[in-house]
């Protein structure tokens, strides 16, 4: 659980019943439930009161904590009546007469709720009556607004909304800051959304400042809405959880705030707290793991807002989470996204279902699907027109080209790379499953060419391509003919052009980190390159890929080069995310290099410190891409970001290059012109400079293959020839295209002519969008075999390798062909379950610095003396397994696992601080492993990252000397350590 840091600055609800309700509206009892009033509302959503069983909190041992509770202090609710769930709402403790005006209350409160809620749906339904021309288009029966209509008749034909107001000044609750122009106009077209009931989606491109907007309507909730506010509810990507956090308490500090994310103990601890005492908090932070995990208790619960940062994770309407969400109890839905349209229109569809469900119904689903169809190359633009004119009105779409703001553009360059002989190899074989002579021929012209010249790195390649032919000729079983297995062929073959290890059993074995692994793919050469060039000058980079063990190879290359660098995928912790996400943004970084996982790290996070980017593969959605590169290209940038896109010529990637500018141009038409909405015009048409953004990321993979840099000359040039090539051949298809699509033969072309969009739509959709995973170097591969005698001849191998063909399944041998042909089952060896590590223990109190006789903590080396640790003697006897203080938080007395699965430990002194604790500023950070440590046998752990705290930098001002012994402690140290690694290299 987490507060706003300045917890006294926390603003008092306001409590007041709106006059105009009129109570006779609904007739309540005596014992009347305020959930069952909300329930009988026909367009509310039926709640439940919260049935999770109580959190039973009991105190086991001694309380250890550096700050003791003061004398006199508030008892914690948590720590009285012991065994017993604290209920504040609970009444049956009251008063009679303070029990009948709690129920009173309740019942007026109920009240106003429900009024709201009605009040609400009646505005709602005006404004979509107002604008059904926008919808009919897309729906396949007007029954809906047929009834709006019939509503409107019976009221005398009169329906209104409130229009657009512009604001001029920022709510009073924002603090820190003043809110840019585009901004305010923004948190006017939410509150205009807000008075007419509509839920809406706020999609400007990333770092524009969504997350500020959005609490700036909050903000202007507070101040304008008279009666009881519900909390506010916002579910996002565990990569931004932290940031709202942290902007919530910049822009935000009067509203509290609760962070509800954790393991399930940390979980159950929350709804606790939240259960005990509702009305403290005024915004629920969440991810959407934590939303699916405790969807049943969020749907028990109202909320005002419900907003889906980075919204479009609901667009796949068959997915858990989308069918999860969609019963979220919330008066108002919001969400937030900069690519609400990405690879077809379903997925549009999929956000609009969730913000107008009554509306867009599952019959309207086809509509959206025939509309734009890759597979079958059909598109109606005329649907698309409609589609777009509607997101005009209930989208608010801003891009950094239409907003005055001081971020520099960035320069996107496509680097179409050779194949080297490795990836040659491995591609040709999952094509043809070829014999070992067509291998040998193949590449027996490459190898005596280069034998003169070849480095250290491809002679290891080569010869690993000698071991694995010979392999294949010499085996007689299956086990060695893996390859020939059927697989997902397109999958394998993009592999093969990030690196060939990514394949099963390429790799040498035993792998040893080498100069092989640059050699075997011309991707980790070119970044090799780039790096040489880039690193020297103190620039920091972004490495972008979408597979992990792609990025395990790229960390290897960083340890090969001593490169220091940090990772962030799916399975890193918040904690470690947070920190090295500030550790990177720091003016003295101990990181030049930022390995992302293109969809876990390229939403929300802010690592502008980078101004060159390489994005190692494509992904088959051309926003996943964009909102990768937003990460470095946004506000706070001061460089220009350079954005480099590494191709395999004539490969399976330089194909899909067509189908995605087929996906952009998508966006293109149904985004493109929203915030045009005063050129009417402008709808029909496009700029010559966007459609030619889109056609310049055009396939090579037709082309000749001995056109332009081959592998030889590609291994000797340095990065500028080769970005230069690339740039060349870019200018050349740039001026091709501009006399295509213009016309314009002799004369320099004009940048601000205009093209008719109808014409430029039909060459660009022309036919179905295919990749031929058979299409290599501009030539189709004929495959020796079809799969069928594939499948045969694994069989075949599979007899004659003479194996035990037999399996294990619940203790019963069985024979595998019994199972059916795909059912072949390996019994994985029992788990051997870990030693404990043995390390030595330190020689002195980590509070007084002193010998004697010592308490040894039992998680790491630390020991203390037990009364300075608050011990008495006793406690000391009885104490099973001791800790010192650095396995829980100073400030909140958090354990390690309650924090986030991480604590910053003070190298020198006996503090430790979980992420929400963590004094602001830059962090002197040691590392993940502390040199006294390593030199006493404790090794790297992943709770814990070592700094210099705050109080100790203080400490050493006023007390230089203090200092200066710990520099005379640490140089000893090092001594030790360098001692140690010599010995071990011995």
């Amino acid at each position: 659980m987490l507060f706003s840091r300045d917890a006294n600055k926390i603003g008092s609800l306001n409590m007041s019943i709106v006059p105009s309700v009129q109570p006779a509206m609904i007739d309540l009892t005596e014992d009347i439930d305020e959930l069952d009033v909300l329930g009988s509302s026909r367009s509310s959503t039926t709640l439940i009161d919260d049935l999770s069983p109580p959190t039973m909190i009991v105190k086991t041992g001694v309380r250890l904590s550096m700050r003791p509770r003061q004398p006199g202090g508030e008892p914690d609710l948590s720590e009285t009546n012991a065994g017993k769930r604290a209920r504040r709402l609970s009444v049956s403790g009251l008063e009679p007469g303070q029990k009948k005006q709690k129920m009173e209350d309740k019942k007026a409160n109920t009240i106003v709720i429900n009024a709201k809620r009605v009040q609400v749906e009646a505005a709602r339904r005006r404004w979509l009556h107002c604008h059904r021309d926008i919808f009919l288009p897309l729906l396949p029966s007007p029954v809906f607004f047929d009834g709006l209509q019939k509503e409107v008749n019976e009221l005398g034909g009169k329906a209104a909304f409130v229009p657009l107001r512009e604001m001029t000044t920022q709510p009073s609750l924002i603090k820190g800051g003043e809110m840019k122009d585009y901004q305010l106009h923004g948190l006017s077209f939410l509150v205009n959304m807000h008075e007419n009931g509509m839920n809406c989606i706020l999609g400007d491109e990333m770092g524009l400042g969504k997350t500020l907007q959005t609490l700036s309507l909050l903000a202007w909730i507070r101040e304008n809405d008279q009666g009881t506010q519900d909390p506010h509810l916002i579910i996002c990507p565990l990569s931004v959880l932290s940031s709202w956090q942290n902007e919530a308490a910049r822009w935000l500090p009067s509203f509290r705030v609760l962070r509800f994310h954790g393991t399930q103990a940390e979980r159950d601890r929350l709804r606790n707290e939240f259960r005990v005492d509702q009305e403290r908090y005024d915004l629920v932070l969440t991810t959407y793991e934590a939303f699916v995990a405790e969807d049943s208790w969020f749907k028990s619960r109202r909320w005002f807002y419900c907003v889906l940062d980075e919204g479009h994770r609901i667009k796949n309407s068959g997915t858990n989470l989308a069918s999860k969400v969609r019963g979220v109890g919330a008066l108002h839905r919001l969400i937030l996204t900069g690519t609400p349209v990405q690879n077809n229109m379903v997925e549009l569809w999929g956000l609009l279902h969730w913000l107008y469900p009554t509306v867009f119904t599952l019959p309207s689903e086809r509509l959206f699907h025939d509309s734009f169809d890759l597979s079958r190359g059909s598109y109606s633009i005329p649907f698309l027109k409609a589609a777009q004119k509607l997101l005009a009105v209930v989208m608010l779409r801003r891009t950094k080209a239409n907003v005055e703001i001081s971020v520099p553009p960035r320069e996107e360059l496509t680097l179409f790379l050779p194949m080297t002989e490795a990836q040659r190899f491995w591609t040709y074989r999952l094509l043809t499953r070829m014999d070992t002579l067509d291998l040998k021929d193949i590449f027996a012209e490459t190898v005596k060419k280069e034998d003169g010249k070849m480095d250290e790195g491809r002679r290891e390649v080569l010869s690993h391509i000698a071991s694995q032919i010979e392999r294949t000729s010499s085996s007689k079983g299956g086990s060695d003919n893996r390859w020939k297995k059927l697989m997902n062929l397109l999958m394998q073959l993009r592999k093969v052009c990030d690196h060939p290890y990514l394949l099963k059993d390429a790799a040498p074995a035993p792998f040893v980190i080498g100069e092989h692994v640059v050699a075997s793919s011309s991707k980790l050469m070119a970044i090799d390159k780039l790096l040489g060039d880039i690193l020297p000058k103190g620039e920091r980079v972004l490495i972008f890929s979408q597979w992990t063990s792609m990025l395990d190879l790229l960390e290897d290359f960083m340890e090969l080069r001593a490169i220091p660098y940090a990772r962030l995928d799916g399975g890193t912790t918040r904690p470690r995310r947070t920190l090295d996400i500030k550790l990177f943004q720091q003016e003295k970084s101990p990181y030049q290099v930022f390995l992302v996982s293109t969809k876990a790290g390229g939403l929300g996070i802010n690592l502008t410190k980078a101004s060159t980017v390489v994005m190692c593969d494509s992904d088959w959605n051309p926003q996943n891409d964009l909102q990768a590169i937003a990460r470095a290209h946004r506000i706070g940038q001061t460089k220009i970001v350079k954005v480099y896109r590494l191709i395999c010529r004539g490969s399976v990637e330089d194909q899909m290059l067509d189908r995605i500018r087929r996906k952009l141009f998508l966006s293109l038409k149904v985004m493109g012109s929203s915030e045009t909405q005063s050129n009417e015009s402008s709808d029909t048409q496009l700029k010559t400079a966007e459609l030619m953004d889109i056609l310049r990321r055009g396939s090579s993979a037709l082309s000749r293959s001995d056109d332009g840099m081959n592998l030889t000359r590609f291994l000797d040039a340095g990065i500028e020839e080769i970005i230069e090539d690339s740039r060349e051949k870019e200018g050349v298809r740039d001026a091709k295209m501009k006399q295509e699509l213009d016309g314009v033969k002799d004369e320099p072309v004009d940048e601000k002519l205009l093209l008719d969009a109808d014409e430029e739509e039909r060459k660009l959709l022309s036919g179905i969008a295919q990749v031929q995973s058979r299409l290599f170097e501009g030539k189709v591969v004929a495959r020796s075999q079809d799969n069928s005698q594939i499948a045969k001849e694994w069989q075949e191998l599979q007899k004659r390798a003479r194996v035990d063909r037999t399996v294990v399944v619940d203790g019963i041998t069985v024979i595998a062909e019994h199972l059916g042909q795909s059912a072949i089952i390996v019994e994985k060896a029992p788990v051997k379950k870990r030693a404990k590590a043995k390390f030595e223990s330190e020689d002195w109190c980590i509070y007084c610095r002193d010998g004697g006789e010592v308490v040894l903590c039992t998680s790491c080396p630390r020991v203390f003396h037990g009364k300075c640790h608050g011990m008495t003697p006793a406690e000391v006897r009885r104490a099973f397994a001791p800790r010192c203080s650095q396995h829980n938080c100073t400030t909140c007395d958090r354990t390690t696992g309650q924090a986030g699965g991480m604590l910053f430990r003070c190298q020198t002194c006996p503090q430790a601080f979980c992420e929400d604790c963590l004094p602001d500023g830059d962090i002197d950070a040691i590392g993940d492993i502390l040199p006294e440590f390593h030199v006493l046998g404790y090794g790297i752990t992943s709770t814990a990252y070592y700094i210099r705290c705050h109080d100790c930098h203080a400490h050493w001002k006023e007390h230089p000397e203090a200092w200066k012994t710990w520099e005379e402690e640490m140089k000893e140290t090092e001594e030790k350590l360098a001692q140690l690694n010599t010995q071990e290299a011995d």
